[in-house]
């Protein structure tokens, strides 16, 4: 279809007949194709139904079923057939008052100074309006009445159909979302004792997953979309089993640690014997209190010397700092966890194995590789990408202080990769 006129002075202020015909056509076409290929797929069930070849316990079942579903599709298939036929005759009607409404413009355009002239295609004008207003209504509550039929859309389908109505809004949400994790994110880097603040960003992850997943069955998003939030979902996942690794390499250690140490506090005790008990004696038959303060500091130090060369068993704790905790994504436990095979390893070298060890290093490094890989590309991708949270401040700042301020660079390269790979068709429901 040819384009409207942009202007339609004397007689409007803009088209007083919008819409375009031809892509009202293709709409119908598409529907007409849906309600065939229904058809055919009912004809397909009745004729399971009435098959004499079905064999088994259950086909009795079977062949209920594919009647009861043929049934419920033929409705469907009114529903298309009915509403496609109606979108065919919306599209002559919108090409008729269109055409009236043009042969108007042309007419008042002729001779403006003419008000005779103005005032007749005015009133040609007038008389399309009401054609197309009144037609509009009449086709529109036609289609809403083929609508209301037996058949009712699931709750997925009438959440999906809020969501394509309120798409630009929706994906605002979703941004929004996406930003708050983010911020969560970084302030567990740096303040101690926060995270707390990696589940609720685990929580939002999945709602903006969910949440973009209605806006493919909407038509108004892609599956790569969905991927690209998935990363830090999956990273999360994936960091999550490499922790669970190192934990158990840390307990490991710190078991054998601490059966190592026992082992060697009873050979030191045994060793020492006889040392011991020449200092109870002494102990026993000292005379003033100097001398018995001495032989006690003697016996304490001996002591110490049995701990000492027993070995400390170390916890998990760890002491990193600020910038270690950023380091580590605000995750202390893993980098503590890491700290404590370690200390462990070194203090009985015997006892803690070297798998033990390397497994602990290549978990540890798993997971913050894997905290590092989500945070990068999260971040990332709100650096290069287009961004709906910001372009609407920026729009809300240019409407209130009447500027002019540029939505945020992005490479178009990229938006078009995401928004254009594996976009599947907007879902039927109405």
């Amino acid at each position: 279809m040819a384009k409207r006129p942009v202007d339609w002075s004397p007689i409007a202020e803009s088209d007083p007949t919008p819409g375009d015909p031809y892509e009202i056509r293709e709409e119908a076409r598409r529907l007409a194709n849906i309600a065939e290929t229904i058809r055919e797929q009912s004809r397909g069930l009745r004729e399971v139904g009435k098959s004499e070849n079905l064999k088994g316990k259950y086909t009795e079942k079977l062949k209920e079923g594919s009647e009861d579903l043929a049934d419920k599709l033929s409705k469907v298939e009114g529903r298309y057939k009915k509403v496609s036929g109606l979108l065919k005759e919306w599209a002559k009607e919108l090409e008729y008052a269109q055409g009236e409404t043009l042969k108007a413009r042309t007419q008042a355009q002729q001779d403006e100074k003419d008000e005779d002239t103005v005032e007749k295609a005015k009133s040609r004008m007038d008389k399309a309006v009401d054609h197309y207003i009144s037609l509009g209504a009449k086709i529109g509550g036609q289609i809403e009445d083929a609508l209301d039929d037996d058949v009712e859309d699931s709750l997925w389908d009438d959440a999906v159909g809020w969501v394509k109505d309120h798409a630009e809004g929706f994906k605002l949400f979703l941004d929004i979302l996406g930003w708050i994790g983010t911020a969560l994110a970084i302030v567990s880097m740096f303040i101690p004792g926060v995270n707390i603040l990696v589940g609720i960003g685990l929580a939002i992850g999945i709602a903006v997953v969910l949440g973009r997943t209605m806006l493919v069955a909407a038509g108004e998003a892609s599956w790569m979309d969905v991927a690209f939030d998935c990363i830090g979902l999956v990273t999360f996942a994936a960091g999550g089993l490499a922790v669970k690794g190192l934990k158990t390499a840390s307990t490991t250690a710190r078991g054998a640690a601490a059966t190592s140490r026992t082992a060697r506090l009873k050979e030191g005790l045994a060793a020492t014997k006889g040392m011991r008990n020449r200092i109870a004696k002494a102990l026993a038959g000292a005379e003033d209190d100097a001398a018995k303060e001495a032989i006690r500091q003697e016996r304490n130090t001996l002591l110490k010397l049995i701990s000492r060369d027993g070995g400390k068993v170390a916890d998990d704790a760890a002491d990193i700092g600020t910038w270690g905790k950023a380091l580590n994504q605000g995750d202390d436990e893993a980098i503590g966890m890491l700290q404590g095979l370690r200390s462990n390893a070194a203090a009985h070298p015997g006892a803690v194995s070297g798998a033990t060890v390397a497994g602990g290093h290549a978990a540890y490094g798993a997971a913050v590789g894997m905290q590092w890989t989500g945070f990068v590309a999260d971040v990332g991708d709100k650096a290069v990408g287009d961004n709906d949270t910001l372009n609407a401040g920026v729009d809300l700042t240019n409407d209130v202080f009447d500027t002019d301020i540029a939505h945020k660079p992005s490479w178009g390269a990229y938006n078009d990769f995401k928004g254009d790979t594996w976009k599947v068709p907007a879902s039927s429901a109405w």
